[in-house]
């Protein structure tokens, strides 16, 4: 704290990441304001959460309130082909992570952590914040900004942490460059009354002809999503509806998924997310969540990662905001992402379920009979997000394995294309 004043935070939006690290700061002594309009798209991605998030919840004292309205999420189905269809349990990891998470609506969750907020004290601001640049890579908001919260801010902003989400509203203000990734895929999404879903609770996650596909189950329907490259989407249609719902039309496992079912919601397209800044601070500033950057959908890490960096920043913020720590906190940050990228990598370029062909073909043998328990556990370890925060074995484990025991077996077959 400055002398005996209390310190300000402004907060720049009020999503998972924004109002995560609002309630944390808030609970610290910190006098906090959070901008957030309520304006949002109809759908979010980020709707099947990873164990590694029930231990956030249940510190920020909201989990029983998610499970209310959320659907028990035991594990994750995988389908290969017609014929080849994995299903994996997070008990089978016996990590220290909880075995199961939570598929939920992301209306009603981030509205949950929104409140929780207000209830730790911070107040939301409805408008969108602007920021001027000072001195010494420092930024404050602008005067309109500073006029529409009333005083709260008279003392002036000691922080501002920007949780705006792909508006990345400081990196666009500095200027920070983006990392990109080699993926130029598309998600497009919509929710279903009724869809195929073949393990109750369990995120589904398929691969087609072109692309890959997710089925959420969630309490009272389902979320169907492609990932695909928009080259292919170029002869279904313009919009993102018709390219969407012919899609679904043509494919033969979406056919067959959806048999019977009726879109319910429009269509949203999510896309360019494989971006990471090349900065995530300054001397009164620093970006969480989505702002910072993502990676990708397929394993469910955008929220883990968003609300992770929430409580991380919020204890560097409270211990002073030294540049030692923050510089600390964007370099574990990228490092963990460096991690799952291996690990998302493995999925598209087919190795990671080559990997499940292997091994099904070695457990007939007396010794693959005797490590699949052992492989299976630790690969489950880092499907919960157990295997990044502990120890590196599980992670090695994928990494070796995905690189020299596939035995054979062509990748190419399972290439996401």
């Amino acid at each position: 704290m400055n002398g005996n004043r209390t310190q300000t935070v402004a907060v720049l939006g009020g999503g998972p990441a924004g109002s995560t690290v609002a309630t944390l700061l808030a609970e610290k002594g910190f006098k906090v304001g959070i901008f957030h309009t309520g304006k949002r798209p109809p759908l979010i991605v980020g709707e099947s959460l990873l164990p590694a998030v029930i231990p956030m919840l249940r510190k920020l004292g909201v989990e029983e309130e998610v499970k209310s309205f959320s659907r028990h999420k035991p594990g994750a189905t995988v389908t290969l082909s017609k014929d080849e269809t994995i299903t994996s349990y997070f008990s089978r990891a016996k990590g220290k992570l909880p075995d199961y998470a939570y598929n939920t609506p992301r209306d009603k969750f981030d509205e949950t952590l929104l409140q929780r907020a207000k209830q730790a004290g911070c107040v939301v601001f409805p408008h969108t914040a602007g920021i001027v640049r000072l001195d010494d890579n420092r930024i404050g908001l602008d005067n309109q900004t500073l006029l529409k919260t009333d005083g709260f801010f008279e003392d002036g902003v000691d922080w501002i942490v920007d949780a705006s989400g792909r508006s990345r509203v400081i990196a666009r203000t500095e200027m920070i460059k983006t990392v990109e990734g080699d993926r130029k895929d598309w998600a497009l999404f919509a929710h279903w009354d009724k869809v195929k879903i073949i393990d109750e609770g369990n995120i589904h996650v398929d691969y087609l002809e072109r692309g890959w596909n997710w089925r959420i189950p969630l309490k009272d329907r389902v979320s169907l999503g492609v990932v695909i490259n928009p080259t292919h989407l170029i002869a279904h249609g313009t919009t993102a509806e018709e390219q969407y719902d012919h899609y679904v039309r043509s494919d033969e496992r979406l056919r067959e998924f959806t048999e019977g079912g009726k879109r319910i919601t429009p269509v949203v397209k999510f896309n360019n997310w494989q971006n990471i800044n090349e900065r995530f601070y300054g001397k009164n500033w620093v970006c969480i969540g989505d702002a910072a950057g993502f990676i990708d959908p397929v394993f469910s890490t955008g929220l883990y990662l968003s609300m992770k960096s929430a409580f991380r920043v919020a204890d560097v913020i409270a211990a002073g905001g030294e540049e030692s720590a923050l510089a600390a906190y964007e370099q574990d940050w990228k490092w963990e992402v460096k991690i799952w990228r291996r690990v998302i990598d493995s999925w598209y370029n087919g190795r990671l379920f080559t990997l499940y062909r292997a091994g099904m073909a070695q457990s007939k043998n007396p010794v693959g009979k005797i490590i699949a328990p052992h492989v299976e556990m630790h690969l489950s370890r880092v499907f919960t997000g157990d295997a990044i925060n502990g120890s590196g074995y599980s992670r090695g484990l994928h990494s070796f394995l995905t690189r020299f025991f596939l035995f054979g077996f062509d990748p190419a077959d399972l290439t996401v294309k």
